[in-house]
C-alpha cells in the first residue's frame, strides 16, 4: 500500500502541482463577481460542508472502518476535475446557469471549482486511511516522508517537461470552444493515470482485506 501511495503521490505532482497556483487564481480573479463574495463561497464549502461531510463519515466510521477508503475509490479523480475546471477555460462562463447574471454564473462556476476541493479533501483522507489500515507506524512515517521528497522531486521534473508546464496545454483543453481536444493524447493518459490511481489503491486495499485473519 505504501508503495501506491508513493506512486500516487509522483502521479499528481507531476501533472497537476505545476499548474496549481493557476487554478487557484481561477477561483480569485473574476470580472464579475467581487472577492467577498467568493470569499463567503470558501467559508460556507471548507467551513460548513467541509466540517459536515467530515464530521458524518467520522460517526459513521465507528462501526464501519472501510467507508472512507471506499469512499476515496469511488471519487474518481476530483483533483484533476478541479484543475480541469479552472485552468482550461471551461468554467471561465456559465451563462447558462443563472440567466442573463454574470455574477451568478461567475459564483456558481467557482461553488463547483471549491466543491471538488471538498471532495478531493475526503479523498486524501480515505488514502491516508487506507495507510493506517494497512501498514505499520514505521511504514506509514516513512511513506509520508517519502512521499515529500518524491512529491519535490515530481514537481521540479513535471515543471520542465510535462505539456502543461507553463498553461493548459494539451492536457487541459477548453473543450467548451471545441471538443477537438479530445482527440489529444495527452488529455487521455494524464486522465487515465489519475484514474489508475484509484484502481490500484482498490486492489491493494481489497487484497489487504481478504488477507486479514
Amino acid at each position: 500500500m505504501a508503495q501506491c501511495f508513493l506512486v500516487a503521490v509522483i502521479i499528481q505532482n507531476y501533472w497537476l502541482a505545476s499548474v496549481y497556483g493557476r487554478s487557484w487564481r481561477f477561483l480569485w480573479t473574476s470580472a464579475h463577481a467581487p472577492a467577498w463574495q467568493i470569499l463567503l463561497l470558501v467559508i460556507f464549502f471548507f467551513g460548513f460542508v467541509w466540517i459536515g461531510l467530515f464530521a458524518q463519515l467520522a460517526h459513521l466510521s465507528r462501526e464501519h472502518s472501510w467507508i472512507f477508503p471506499v469512499l476515496a475509490i469511488g471519487l474518481g479523480a476530483p483533483r484533476w476535475a478541479q484543475t480541469f475546471w479552472g485552468i482550461s477555460g471551461v468554467g471561465t462562463t456559465l451563462p447558462w446557469v443563472a440567466g442573463t447574471s454574470p455574477a451568478g454564473g461567475a459564483l456558481a462556476s467557482r461553488a463547483l471549482w471549491l466543491w471538488l476541493g471538498v471532495l478531493d479533501a475526503l479523498q486524501g483522507t480515505g488514502f491516508g486511511m487506507m495507510l493506517l489500515q494497512t501498514t505499520t507506524r514505521f511504514h506509514n512515517n516513512f511513506a509520508l516522508i517519502a512521499g515529500q521528497v518524491l512529491g519535490s522531486i515530481a514537481t521540479i521534473v513535471g515543471r520542465a517537461s510535462a505539456p502543461n508546464a507553463v498553461g493548459p496545454g494539451p492536457v487541459f483543453p477548453n473543450l467548451a470552444l471545441s471538443l477537438d481536444g479530445l482527440n489529444n493524447g495527452w488529455f487521455w493518459v494524464c486522465l487515465l493515470m489519475q484514474l489508475g490511481i484509484c484502481v490500484a489503491f482498490g486492489t491493494f486495499f481489497r487484497k489487504e482485506q481478504l488477507s486479514k485473519p
